[in-house]
């Protein structure tokens, strides 16, 4: 609930802030001056040419989905904490060869992997390593989509500077000509607005948003493995949640199911041990 309320105020405040801003620059310059197609030209050829020589096409689209999923798709972790949960019920009572249908009908990856390395090697130490390798693997990838906004960052105000650098060249090879002088002074100077522009209110943003995703997943990812190697080491149902719960923040912790509403999530599992 507070963080809920917490995005819904954000959007009217950057709302507000980008009124503000775009007030500032209209009332300081007319929007015909601030657009310039040449530099624009320069900024973006040059931000889409470094991005396709350092990434490669799949990782430009794995940051595009990456982007939009951190918008729209907010890492939760009470689902995972209750099916690892419900999932330690049912080892205790039926198994470790009762996961196999758990390990059918799951679909997300991470969990379905954990689940078949705890009803292949049961031994919590080899399941523990494998899982750590598969946690910093996928850390990995995601932070080439945080890389690929750092150099965004970086190349953005340089190119800015090379568009600047490129207009003076331009002014100078023309200062008999009043009217081509104004032209590529204009390109000069916008150039450069346009590098700082990109570089600071869109990629590093970006940036600092993917970060803190980036560490949610990473966290989440760590919750299911303490679950899945405390189920491993056969321990209770009631220290799998809690020290699942334990991992969270102080705001996203969730209160011990009573023992009423555990018999009603488990179903068939029947009542928690």
């Amino acid at each position: 609930m507070k963080a809920s309320w917490l995005n819904n105020t954000k959007v009217p405040i950057v709302l507000i802030m980008l009124v503000l801003m775009i007030h500032s620059i209209g009332g300081s310059i007319s929007m015909a001056a601030l657009f310039n197609l040449y530099a624009l030209e320069i900024i973006l050829a040059g931000i889409i040419l470094s991005v396709i020589v350092g990434f490669s096409f799949q990782t430009v689209v794995e940051t595009v989905t990456l982007i939009r999923d951190s918008f729209t798709q907010p890492v939760t972790y009470e689902e995972d904490l209750h099916k690892i949960h419900l999932i330690s019920i049912k080892v205790k009572r039926e198994g470790l060869l009762s996961l196999n249908g758990d390990i059918d009908s799951e679909t997300d990856s991470f969990v379905r992997d954990a689940l078949i390395l705890l009803n292949d090697y049961k031994k919590a130490e080899v399941v523990q390593n494998i899982m750590e390798k598969d946690i910093e693997s996928r850390r990995a990838n995601l932070y080439k989509s945080y890389n690929l906004l750092k150099v965004v960052s970086y190349v953005a105000p340089s190119f800015g500077l090379i568009g600047t650098l490129i207009g003076m060249i331009g002014l100078l090879s023309h200062l008999d000509q009043t009217y081509a002088i104004m032209g590529h002074m204009a390109t000069a100077l916008v150039s450069t607005l346009y590098g700082s522009l990109i570089a600071s209110f869109i990629a590093v943003p970006l940036m600092v948003r993917l970060r803190e995703y980036i560490e949610q997943m990473v966290l989440r990812y760590r919750m299911i493995m303490e679950g899945v190697l405390l189920i491993a080491g056969n321990d209770s149902a009631r220290n799998v949640f809690d020290k699942m719960n334990v991992m969270l923040k102080e705001d996203d912790r969730l209160i011990y199911p009573r023992r009423g509403e555990g018999e009603r999530m488990v179903n068939s599992f029947g009542p928690e041990i």
